[in-house]
């Protein structure tokens, strides 16, 4: 019995030692692990992806600017005007015309003002030089709010209101309107269509005079247009507006220049200023009009259009005509666009204080060529001569004078 106890204490000395020494073995291996990993250069963690960060926006985000400064020679030849021998001359003066606007568009409104040369002349723009180096005028040309209802939608709904530009579709050489006109007022438009054609719907209500304690002068009008996209080479674009001003039948001319101008228009004896007796306007004015262009692509653009509108309220001359052709178009450096129209306009066919201030010297009553010719120099800038061969005051028993212009333009934009 004492034999076999003391082999059984040897056999569990025995592997006690063997389990001692597999439990140092195994920290020893641990620490030695520990020390390498710890010697080991870390590797670096994968760099972040930069994080972008949205400035906040401020006014000159919202803000556009842009304007135009035009320098032209003209040189004019008005045989119904006399020099102080009683002999014809030709007018030859230096003109300048300066605009600046700032716009700024806030998701879908837009609110915009512009200024120009041009004093307060509502048709024209220019500043003659050569007056001692005095400095030019500078006058508010556009104030206005367009909200757009539809937002990017390629559709369209639009109310402005102010000084606005002209939210119309014109013609070139418009019989109505001049390019530099800028009505004052509430306007609606509206686009429908697809690919194919689309319906163009467009309004006014025009301020045109307050008086103090006399009815308003004022104009509503209307104006509806399809254009047809028959390929991309091909357009047609159609359309007609009846305009119809309110108040002006009897009352005093309105002349911005006060020299009891009517600009062509038919008159009566208005009210009496002293030894002065104002003419009057002899008839309202209605004007119905209709309008085709037809665009087209020959190797260059081209575009064929024509104009024509007559007064209802009017008793006689009361017509006006207009027609002509564009090939090319100044648009890019290098590129050319010349043009030929010719427009009658009768006395009382429409509104002659608004009508385009070149043709015959302005207003109604006269009819002409007009040929030009553009040349686009740089991106922003262009050449341009322009030669009007007209008659004035054709409604007269001798059937008018001669009234020829030559404008040679120099035009940068910005």
């Amino acid at each position: 019995m004492q034999q076999v106890k003391v082999e059984t204490r040897k056999s569990v000395n025995k592997q006690g030692g063997v389990m001692k020494r597999s439990m140092v073995g195994l920290l020893a291996g641990i620490v030695i692990s520990g020390t390498a990993w710890a010697q080991t250069p870390a590797t670096p963690a994968p760099a972040s992806a930069p994080v972008a960060v949205t400035m906040p926006k401020t006014w000159v985000d919202y803000l556009t600017m842009k304007g135009d400064v035009r320098l032209r020679y003209e040189t004019i030849n008005d045989d119904s005007k006399k020099n102080s021998q009683k002999e014809n001359y030709t007018r030859d003066r230096a003109r300048i015309r300066a605009r600046l606007g700032a716009e700024a568009k806030i998701e879908d409104l837009k609110a915009g003002i512009r200024l120009s040369t041009g004093g307060a002349d509502p048709v024209s723009g220019n500043q003659t030089l050569g007056d001692g180096f005095t400095k030019k005028d500078f006058r508010l040309d556009l104030a206005y709010i367009d909200y757009s209802f539809l937002g990017d939608s390629p559709q369209e709904i639009r109310a402005i209101g102010g000084k606005m530009e002209q939210p119309l579709i014109t013609m070139p050489d418009d019989l109505a309107w001049d390019s530099d006109l800028t009505p004052e007022g509430l306007a609606a438009k509206a686009r429908f269509g697809n690919d194919f054609v689309t319906l163009l719907l467009n309004g006014e209500a025009l301020w045109v005079q307050e008086r103090d304690a006399k009815k308003n002068a004022t104009g509503l009008n209307g104006q509806v247009a399809l254009k047809f996209q028959f390929m991309p080479e091909v357009g047609l674009t159609v359309g007609g507006n009846y305009l119809a001003y309110q108040n002006l039948e009897g009352y005093d001319v309105i002349d911005w220049e006060n020299k009891n101008n009517s600009y062509g228009n038919s008159t009566i004896n208005g009210s009496v200023s002293g030894n002065t007796t104002n003419k009057a306007w002899a008839t309202e004015f209605t004007p119905i009009m209709g309008f085709a262009q037809l665009d087209l692509w020959l190797g260059f653009p081209v575009a064929i259009f024509g104009q024509a509108l007559t007064n209802p309220k009017a008793d006689a001359n009361k017509n006006g005509y207009m027609g002509g052709v564009s090939l090319g178009k100044a648009k890019n450096p290098k590129t050319f666009e010349i043009g030929y129209s010719y427009a009658k306009l009768e006395k009382d066919a429409t509104l002659g204080m608004f009508t385009d201030s070149d043709r015959w010297g302005g207003g109604t009553d006269g009819k002409g060529s007009k040929f030009y010719a553009k040349y686009q120099i740089l991106k922003n800038l262009q050449a341009c001569a322009t030669f009007f061969l007209d008659q004035k005051k054709i409604s007269a028993a001798d059937g008018g004078t001669d009234y020829n212009r030559l404008q040679l333009d120099l035009q940068a934009s910005f």
